[in-house]
């Protein structure tokens, strides 16, 4: 990545910080999601950075669990692709945390960072659900 495109990555990850900020922030799902009642059976902690999930690659059990996205550098999100999941949105700036419930279903789901370019820039994975 040319260190033109890092700036220019890093400035909309500034302004969308002060965006953010500005709006009173908090992840903790998109408006219309409703977290499952019930206990997880299982977290699976997922750090977020610059540009990329560690691990990229998880794996849960059908069911309730609970995801948990650290920042390590940043404002990140994970959402689900192609609306698996609506409304649930994980979102944590650098050293901060969220984390929410999730009923899942067996299934191979694709799991990325909506913030603009970060994507792109490889901050997509997957969960396995067994």
């Amino acid at each position: 990545m040319s260190a033109r495109r890092v700036t220019q990555v890093f400035a909309i990850a500034v302004a969308v910080t002060a965006l953010v900020a500005a709006c009173g922030g908090g992840g903790g799902g998109g408006s219309s999601y409703k977290e499952p009642k019930g206990p997880a059976q299982t977290t699976l902690d997922i750090k977020g950075g610059n540009f990329f999930f560690d691990p990229k690659d998880s794996e849960a059990p059908a069911g309730i669990d609970e995801i948990k996205m650290e920042s390590e550098g940043g404002l990140h999100t994970l959402v689900f692709d192609d609306g698996k999941v609506p409304g649930f949105k994980l979102e944590a700036s650098s050293g901060n945390s969220d984390e929410l419930k999730v009923d899942l279903k067996p299934g191979k789901y694709t799991i990325y960072c909506d913030i603009p370019g970060h994507r792109e820039a490889g901050m997509e994975g997957t969960i396995t659900v067994t």
